[in-house]
């Protein structure tokens, strides 16, 4: 006689095994995160010191109150941002159309390139009818858009850069987008827009009211003779002081304005520091998705295709020997105020990791 006898145990389920495609793309998911949550520190540290420079003497005068507002400070700048980045700045572009002939290699490379990204959506494509050989990513509230010119077009249509030249340019783009630097780049400049806004109109309406005081001033003064004593007469210049009153407060407000500006232009060099780390990170993603050696050598074609163009255009002009479009050795404080990282770095910094690899 044979009894037979089941036994039940739990057995420890076992996860997938991942092939080294999916392996690695967790891994670039992970640190894509990584990157763009420690980004966001970043740029929030910039804004905090962007308006404690632009709120400097309300920080000394009330340092308590200033940290507590802060908050609200946050919540302004991210409505602000929002509103230029998503409406205010498609709204002055809205002159660029959507690039609907486009061939159809260029939009399957587009399509993959988002795809590689990382982008759930790819961007729409659009075109702007410049000479410049550029593009720029920007976003609306109908989605993300990345811009070439015809400039580009062109290039690629008479083979002066390549396609994967041009995969690289459209990889630097679709970096812009996957880090979300528009926004980023709107939120440290929402309070220097503001101030900077606010410092102009008090310098108009100080020189407006000054310039009344001073007219209406001279206008109303007259001399006034009064009998002081015995046979003794004193002239007096009344009526305009007033107005020369006014005149100094118009001046007062002049004066603030332009110290604003002042702050406004220190706090706007971190801004501009910011640019060149977000140019650096699109870099980096457009080498990620072409490669290194693609990335240097397209930033170094479309920069000499420029120069190029920049001639012709400079060569037609009388005098041409004294025209630049930029100054040739730039000051140490000029460069404080680039929204890109020297060209030359730029391809070295890729050369460097190519080589690396």
């Amino acid at each position: 006689m044979h009894i037979k006898v089941t036994v039940y145990r739990t057995v420890p389920k076992k996860e997938k095994a991942l092939t080294w495609d999916e392996f690695f793309e967790l891994q670039l998911s992970r640190e894509r995160k990584k990157k763009d949550l420690t980004s966001w520190i970043y740029t929030l540290g910039i804004f905090v010191t962007i308006t404690f420079i632009l709120m400097f003497p309300f920080y000394i005068g009330a340092p308590l109150a200033a940290m507590a507002m802060l908050p609200v400070f946050i919540l302004i700048g991210l409505i602000v941002a929002f509103f230029s980045a998503y409406v205010l700045t498609s709204w002055t572009l809205r002159g660029i159309k959507p690039f609907e002939n486009a061939q159809s290699e260029i939009l399957k490379s587009f399509e993959e390139l988002s795809r590689k990204a990382g982008l759930e959506k790819h961007p729409e494509l659009m075109i702007a009818e410049t000479p410049e050989i550029n593009a720029m990513a920007y976003v609306c509230l109908s989605g993300n858009r990345i811009c070439v010119t015809r400039g580009l077009l062109n290039a690629y249509q008479n083979e002066n850069i390549d396609e994967e030249d041009l995969n690289a340019i459209l990889g630097h783009e679709i970096g812009h987008i996957r880090n979300r630097d528009c926004l980023k780049w709107s939120f440290v400049l929402s309070w220097i827009s503001i101030f900077d806004a606010v410092g102009t109109l008090l310098m108009y309406i100080g020189e407006g009211i000054a310039g009344i005081g001073v007219v209406l001033a001279e206008a109303s003064d007259e001399v006034v003779i009064t009998k002081e004593g015995k046979d003794r007469y004193v002239a007096r210049r009344e009526g305009g002081l007033i107005w020369l009153t006014i005149a100094l407060l118009g001046w007062m407000f002049y004066v603030f304005g332009v110290i604003q500006k002042i702050f406004c232009k220190i706090a706007s060099i971190l801004a501009f520091h910011l640019s060149r780390k977000h140019e650096h990170a699109a870099d980096m993603v457009g080498a990620e998705l072409t490669s290194p050696e693609t990335m240097a050598n397209a930033l170094q074609r479309i920069n000499t295709l420029n120069k190029e163009l920049v001639a012709k255009e400079l060569a037609t002009l009388p005098y041409a020997d004294r025209w630049q479009l930029q100054p040739r050795n730039p000051s140490l404080i000029d460069k404080l105020f680039d929204t890109h990282p020297p060209m030359e770095k730029r391809e070295t910094d890729l050369k460097t990791i190519s080589k690396f690899l």
